[in-house]
């Protein structure tokens, strides 16, 4: 019998490929999450270590320290935007990495389907030439003894 050969295999190569693709996109929004959520904590800590001083300060220092401290918050509240925008890009990146891999699964078990009922009827075409060669036998052996015991001159019926 000829060798298997999955119908569906170039689109299965195709969705392998997007999967492969789904996943590096998934890998590399993850890096900019890490990379956002550890900006995030560094301009925390910049704004937790300022410290804020107490007692009399003339004015030009205290604009001068307000000032600093709305940077140092804008820059938090940016950081934390960035990690928002990279969060809801990751979880962008993970469904279309689960859905590639739904696709990818679903023309992996029609193959394996397919396999199997290639075997199976590679097994049934195996069996019916074994009969079929156990009865050819059979028969030409049946024939030589009958053959056998019709003696030479005797008119076989």
């Amino acid at each position: 019998m000829k060798r298997y050969r999955f119908s569906l295999e170039a689109p299965l190569r195709v969705r392998r490929v997007q999967e492969e693709g789904a996943s590096f996109a998934l890998a590399h929004a993850n890096h900019r999450l890490q990379e956002a959520v550890g900006t995030y904590q560094a301009a925390l800590a910049r704004y937790d270590a300022l410290g804020v001083g107490s007692g009399p300060v003339d004015l030009e220092a205290f604009r001068a320290q307000r000032d600093e401290i709305e940077r140092l918050a804008a820059s938090v509240d940016r950081a934390w935007a960035q990690v928002d925008m990279a969060t809801d890009e990751v979880a962008a990146r993970h469904a279309d990495w689960a859905e590639a891999t739904r696709r990818v699964g679903a023309l992996e078990r029609l193959d394996e389907r397919r396999r199997a009922e290639w075997l199976a009827e590679d097994r049934r075409a195996e069996m019916a030439a074994i009969d079929e060669s156990a009865l050819a036998r059979w028969l030409a052996d049946a024939t030589e003894v009958d053959t056998a015991a019709v003696p030479d001159g005797a008119e076989q019926r």
